[in-house]
């Protein structure tokens, strides 16, 4: 149970509410930037390489909220202790923010292995 919320456990927890989403507006944009250099050389493994990199750094948020929660006890956020109790409502929110974006870079991916960049 934590007890004194410092620097080494709110900094994890912050990045774990920014990785995912960051991660995942990078997957984005940086795909649309992609296609045009995909088109003229034929390199499609860039799309899938921007892909799993995006999805890696997604998962790292993921991990770093879900380690965070652990060290919080990993129950629900609430009780009786405020400050555990907000330790854990942010591991929470880290853990679904970073793992839906996850899913969204997920989304965007599959259909670079179906469909062309040059269509």
């Amino acid at each position: 149970m934590a007890t004194k919320v410092g620097y080494r456990q709110t900094l994890p927890l912050w990045a774990s509410w920014v990785l995912g989403p960051i991660a995942w507006a990078l997957h984005l944009l940086g795909s649309y930037m992609l296609v045009p250099w995909v088109c003229e050389t034929g390199h499609h493994w860039a799309l899938h390489i921007s892909t799993l990199l995006t999805l890696v750094v997604s998962l790292l948020g993921v991990w770093l909220a879900w380690r965070q929660w652990g060290k919080a006890g990993r129950h629900w956020p609430g009780g009786s202790h405020r400050r555990t109790s907000r330790l854990r409502f942010m591991a929470v929110g880290g853990i679904i923010l970073s793992a839906l974006s996850a899913l969204l870079i997920m989304a965007e991916g599959i259909p670079n292995f179906y469909l062309g960049a040059c269509l």
